[in-house]
């Protein structure tokens, strides 16, 4: 990836689509083209009903769209696995293998450091990476240790199990971390939380130049995010830099806050994706 090319930052207010007429324009737009498949990415003690919103506007545009629930996040389901973040990455590039098209991957929060790992497991696959408040690590960091060295004197907003290894999100946290939220939806995601492995906060990415780094990279801010301040944001990008890079008023869950916004954005980037000969 190009680190030297010129980002693109565009401040934009979020604003409703409506009957999604303006985004169904896309369409319209794209009949020729080789649609991208879109497969979305929850963040930690969440699931892929996080992009219930989200998912009808992509579909609108054209593209197809999926958002799968990481192994081990389903209630009742499977157990999370002992290497979470290498597991989920290997149960999301099994499904863009499958895909007929290019994908656009995207993320929020935990969810970045899967896609990063998937890009280094199929980077052949993958159109692009589109981190919408998510974590954009260098190899050997994680997230743990990322906020840890950012905001050394945060309040915690997780606690943990230390017998079985899982954390779970204090109560008073769900305010600050869905701040922008709708309440209707933040009753949504209290009744839906799940837990999350400490393993997946606190194991380091596996990713390399020539494989992770040869894909490329959008970034989505979110100005008003109280987890993942702008300013940690903006400094994971400087490490490793995105283009376009899109700034919404949204707080940490974008696809809750700013579900509208977000989905136009991402079916911009989507739409860079046009069959290209690096795809086989």
């Amino acid at each position: 990836m190009d680190t030297g090319k010129s980002v693109q930052r565009e401040n934009v207010r979020q604003e409703s689509v409506g009957n999604l007429d303006e985004i169904g324009n896309f369409q319209s737009q794209n009949e020729r083209r080789r649609m991208a498949h879109i497969i979305m990415i929850h963040g930690s003690w969440s699931g892929g009903w996080m992009w219930d919103r989200v998912i009808p506007i992509l579909a609108a545009a054209g593209h197809s769209a999926e958002a799968p629930t990481l192994l081990g996040a389903d209630p009742g389901g499977t157990r999370f696995p002992s290497r979470p973040i290498a597991a989920w990455a290997d149960q999301i590039a099994a499904r863009v293998r499958k895909a007929a098209g290019p994908v656009v991957l995207v993320a929020q929060s935990r969810g970045g450091l899967v896609i990063s790992e998937v890009a280094e497991r199929v980077p052949e696959r993958v159109g692009y990476l589109v981190y919408a408040a998510a974590f954009l690590l260098p190899d050997g960091a994680s997230l743990g240790g990322t906020i840890q060295s950012a905001h050394p004197g945060a309040a915690p907003i997780f606690s943990v199990d230390t017998a079985t290894g899982m954390t779970a999100v204090l109560p008073e946290a769900l305010e600050k971390i869905y701040s922008k939220t709708p309440a209707h939806w933040i009753e949504v995601a209290r009744a839906k939380q799940c837990l999350e492995p400490l393993a997946a906060i606190a194991t380091p990415i596996s990713v390399s130049d020539e494989r992770f780094g040869s894909v490329p990279r959008a970034y989505i801010e979110a100005t008003e995010d109280q987890v993942m301040p702008l300013t940690l944001q903006r400094s994971m990008q400087a490490r490793l830099p995105c283009d376009p890079v899109y700034t919404i008023a949204s707080d940490h869950v974008l696809p809750s806050s700013a579900p509208d916004e977000l989905a136009r954005r991402i079916v911009e980037i989507a739409n860079r994706v046009d069959n290209p000969a690096r795809l086989r």
